[in-house]
């Protein structure tokens, strides 16, 4: 399902996408584990949630630059 059809699951980190094993597809919503305010599978699509945090990309190469070091002056 794509994220228009989807809403903000489709980029949120407390979302998970389900395939059942007859190919449906379903997005369970992992703040439901710890806050019963948030529906275990939503509604498709969501549009506004107070629950969502956009997923959090890791760098392919690997960790970015040392940000604790102080600046280089020249």
């Amino acid at each position: 399902m794509s994220a228009p059809r989807t809403g903000l699951c489709a980029t949120c980190r407390h979302a998970r996408r389900i395939v059942s094993g007859k190919g449906s597809v379903f997005w369970l919503c992992r703040r439901s584990e710890t806050d019963p305010a948030f529906p275990r599978y939503p509604a498709l699509p969501v549009l506004a949630c107070t629950g969502y945090e956009p997923e959090v990309a890791t760098p392919p190469d690997g960790p970015g630059p040392d940000r604790t070091a102080p600046p280089h002056t020249d």
